[in-house]
């Protein structure tokens, strides 16, 4: 019985909580969860028509000129939603904001949205960061939607993609320099499955995923999808 105590305390004490500050939308304010259905409903969606590798949406199914041009190392992108407002505002709000409470809200809209699940892979990696800029940020979002995305469907989680040297902020350059500011700044320990899925929260021109895609396949990798809550548009 005394083992149970606290057990049977913690939990009268979030009734108690819950009953008196109800959850509410983070979105519109309704009471009774933090993302409501109707809010679930209006987030930003991709398009049906989009590349099949880099999920640009686009007028057909085809892959796209830049893939076609120079495919990149990961097979497909996946990820129901679109960057755009109101889902890249919480994004931001979470990613920059240090609003740690975004996390299980937007993990799970994501897990709820698909009509067809994408395909499992053997591992989820996610995208690393940097120890300076972990400690400044006090967490990585990508391991902890990963973490999130790997106990909803049994799918290991491996942090085997470690950033050795602590790159440029990517926002503001261009395709090449991206590359060239990513150039060996991933390192894998230890062994891998041959399919894994790179995890992050947003894909904007997929150059850190396709580097880290790259350096995943170099390690011995034969697989390597992307899950993303949204790819910017």
């Amino acid at each position: 019985m005394l083992d149970t105590l606290p057990r049977l305390l913690s939990t009268s004490l979030l009734s108690l909580r819950d009953w008196i500050f109800p959850e509410r939308c983070r979105l519109c304010a309704a009471p009774g969860a933090a993302l409501c259905a109707d809010c679930c409903v209006e987030l930003p969606r991709l398009s049906a028509t989009r590349c099949p590798i880099c999920a640009r949406p686009q007028a057909g199914n085809s892959p796209c000129g830049a893939c076609q041009g120079r495919a990149p190392g990961f097979a497909a992108v996946y990820t129901p939603f679109a960057y755009a407002a109101p889902l890249d505002g919480a994004i931001q709000a979470w990613k920059f904001g240090g609003r740690l409470d975004w996390t299980l809200p937007l993990a799970d809209v994501w897990l709820n949205a698909w009509e067809e699940l994408p395909p499992f892979p053997h591992a989820l990696v996610p995208v690393p960061l940097h120890r300076s800029r972990l400690r400044e940020r006090g967490f990585n979002q990508a391991a902890l939607l990963a973490r999130r995305w790997g106990r909803a469907w049994g799918i290991p989680v491996r942090l085997a993609a470690r950033r050795q040297r602590d790159t440029a902020h990517q926002v503001g350059l261009k395709a090449e320099q991206r590359r060239h500011n990513l150039r060996d700044a991933f390192r894998i320990h230890g062994p891998l499955p041959e399919h894994v899925a790179i995890v992050d929260d947003v894909f904007t021109t997929g150059t850190t995923a396709g580097v880290l895609a790259e350096t995943l396949r170099a390690a011995g990798c034969r697989q390597v999808d992307v899950w993303v809550l949204a790819r910017a548009l």
